[in-house]
């Protein structure tokens, strides 16, 4: 009886296999539309056990969840038995979802994280060691640079999207008409000093010269970017001491009171959505935080003015978009701030190697070559991975200034230091969200000085690192 069971068992496996090749019907099999990454597999082995890869992200490009569900489709064509669950976010509730799914052991097999977000999944215990899963010469393919911010204690955790460079942008269009040298800024940088002059001459009845994205917890945005131009590149030094304790945070938090209090920019929360329809109104010269990508935004925006279909937005103005850096404080040496956004392997509480090695596979997959590429045309961003890079076809009509621009900053940006454990970025994070940003949004409505922010910050610094372990004095 047991045989003839295995027979019949063996039977429908068979059958399974050619279910869809015939049936009485003929039809057509198409090529997937996307090869697997160089070292996979060309199709999964017959014996294959069925597997459900789980991935939560939210909408990266305008497309990427979209082009998500289908690069799900055409992986599925090449490895059958491997099944992708795409679970949908958007920016304002993914973090809070993926903590708390996380912390109660059901977190998704594939995340979307910013770097400075690693140390608290390494601190649960849940990210996973991607090297043990994954063959090296596929590793090999991703910029060390870019790996390095999804790292810590030697340890990779996951493999990079894009490396974000943030900057400021601008109405390009009114910085010339202002008699303005975007191109010189853009090519040489700019001092404080200089721009100051510059965001007071923009700044005129209803229009500020300079307005920052610093509603809720996205105000540690302007502390990061400008304090790259203020020589805080990294929440650590190279001997891994906690920098914003230095003289150079207390200049960064002097300049933007001295910006909020002139009336150059606004002293009040501007939320992330804001800043740049306050640009394309008229309402503000310069807005941060910005990226390369916005020039696709007023493209598009004034290809709509022309049109005059109704999708503008409203009682906007056609303008040219500018990419520009973050000026210098201090005599400090030209920087950007940058990071890593990427994906992660998480454990949950069902995890098992050879599922991990199929979670792997897929995050490889959209990670790399054409998927890659597709995201970052969109992104406006040169991919960190060989395989993208060959893959990439530049769209036509990109502003060469910016993206010289681009370029240029994203020479600028610094990696971490080597040596920062999790615990300490889930430290500094959690310093930032909890201690300093509720202090600085005090700092930008006039209801506290820099010089009491500063205090308060070293106060807080050294009863979370120590003050031994804290930089005081200026930065070299």
């Amino acid at each position: 009886m047991k045989k003839i069971i295995a027979l019949l068992l063996t039977c429908v496996m068979v059958l399974g296999l050619f279910a869809g090749c015939g049936g009485g019907k003929t039809q057509e099999t198409k090529a997937p539309k996307n090869q697997p990454a160089a070292g996979a597999a060309s199709e999964a082995p017959a014996e294959a056990a069925p597997d459900t890869i789980v991935i939560m992200a939210p909408p990266v490009t305008g497309s990427y969840l979209e082009n998500l569900k289908v690069w799900a489709a055409d992986f599925h064509e090449l490895y059958p038995n491997l099944t992708v669950q795409v679970i949908e976010t958007s920016w304002g509730d993914h973090n809070d979802k993926l903590s708390t799914t996380a912390q109660a052991g059901e977190a998704p097999d594939i995340a979307e994280i910013s770097s400075n977000a690693l140390g608290t999944y390494v601190e649960m215990g849940v990210a996973i060691d991607i090297a043990q899963y994954m063959d090296a010469d596929r590793l090999a393919d991703y910029d060390a640079n870019a790996l390095k911010y999804l790292s810590l204690e030697g340890t990779t955790y996951g493999l990079p999207l894009y490396l974000t460079i943030q900057s400021i942008g601008a109405n390009k269009t009114m910085m010339q008409e202002l008699g303005i040298d975007v191109a010189k800024i853009q090519k040489e940088g700019w001092t404080y000093e200089e721009f100051l002059d510059v965001i007071k001459t923009g700044t005129k009845d209803g229009c500020y010269g300079f307005v920052f994205a610093n509603s809720g917890v996205t105000a540690s945005d302007m502390l990061y970017m400008f304090g790259a131009g203020a020589g805080l590149s990294n929440a650590f030094t190279p001997d891994l001491k906690y920098t914003f304790t230095s003289e150079n945070m207390l200049t960064l938090l002097s300049a933007i009171e001295e910006m909020t209090k002139s009336g150059y920019m606004p002293n009040y929360g501007v939320e992330a959505g804001q800043r740049m329809v306050m640009c394309q109104t008229g309402n503000a010269m310069i807005f941060g935080k910005a990226m390369p990508l916005f020039e696709a935004n007023f493209k598009k925006n004034n290809a709509a003015l022309e049109a005059g279909d109704g999708t503008a937005v409203e009682n906007s103005l056609p303008m040219d978009y500018a990419f520009l850096p973050v000026p210098t404080m201090l005599d400090c040496q030209e920087s950007c701030y940058g990071t890593v956004d990427g994906l992660i392997a998480l454990r949950n509480k069902n995890t098992t190697d050879e599922h991990l090695k199929n979670v792997l596979l897929f995050m490889d997959y959209i990670c790399s070559g054409e998927r890659i590429a597709t995201c970052m045309n969109e992104l406006y961003l040169d991919p960190v991975c060989q395989s993208g890079r060959d893959a990439l076809v530049l769209e036509e009509g990109r502003d060469a200034d910016n993206l010289a621009t681009a370029a240029r900053c994203i020479a600028m940006v610094q990696a971490p230091p080597e040596g920062v454990t999790a615990e300490m970025t889930s430290t500094a994070k959690k310093l930032m969200d909890e201690q300093i940003v509720p202090k600085f949004q005090l700092l930008l409505a006039g209801e506290t000085t820099a010089q009491e922010v500063y205090d308060h910050i070293c106060e807080a610094a050294y009863a979370a690192f120590g003050e031994e372990n804290c930089v005081s004095g200026k930065l070299g």
